[in-house]
């Protein structure tokens, strides 16, 4: 089956992304101008705002695509040979180790500031990162299909997994009131969170 071929504003769009990630992880988000985004990715100024109308809308798609790509479709497949809280615990450890890049938090930090006195759009934005297309949406829904873990809402408990661990790594880091998460205590985070949500939910 053939490829569909891109389009002209498809690959401009992809170009802009592109730039956008070189320039914020070589100079950071806050001394990166829409000018040099437009110089870096060989299009026109109106060309990048045709596509993406703020630097802040270009961090909230750059955040998600490193969102949905923590894990891919064969590491999920790899997981089900485990015990099902080392799988969870791979997956959370996965969106841990995501949010506690520099790059994820710098470019949080800005879409932060630019939302925080519009806590609904805020939330919003933040909500579309985590959900369908990620690895641990999909094992839930999974899971619940076939009745290992007893879940009347996948969203509900995503979101329940979610405040948990960015309850005590995503926002801390934030705000600078906690020094980076390591791998080890990242882990531990994950294996404690998993413990707790199948203490609930998992069928016995």
């Amino acid at each position: 089956m053939n490829e569909k071929k891109k389009s002209r504003s498809e690959l401009k769009r992809e170009a802009i992304l592109c730039a956008a990630r070189q320039a914020f992880q070589e100079v950071g988000v806050q001394n990166t101008s829409m000018d040099k985004l437009a110089a870096l990715a060989n299009v026109s100024k109106r060309t990048v705002y045709n596509h993406f109308d703020s630097k802040e809308a270009l961090v909230m798609e750059l955040l998600a695509v490193l969102w949905q790509s923590s894990i891919t479709a064969d590491a999920l497949e790899q997981l089900a040979e485990l015990p099902l809280e080392d799988q969870l615990t791979s997956l959370l450890y996965q969106e841990i180790a995501v949010f506690s890049t520099h790059d994820y938090l710098d470019m949080a930090k800005v879409a932060v500031g630019h939302f925080l006195f519009k806590p609904d759009a805020l939330q919003e934005q933040m909500a579309n990162i985590s959900k369908e297309h990620t690895a641990l949406h999909t094992w839930l829904v999974h899971q619940s299909s076939k009745g290992t873990l007893r879940i009347d809402s996948v969203e509900k408990a995503r979101t329940q997994l979610h405040s948990l661990i960015k309850g005590e790594a995503f926002w801390p880091q934030l705000i600078g009131a906690c020094s980076p998460i390591g791998e080890e205590e990242g882990q531990q985070l994950a294996r404690n969170t998993a413990q707790l949500f199948l203490s609930h939910y998992q069928k016995r």
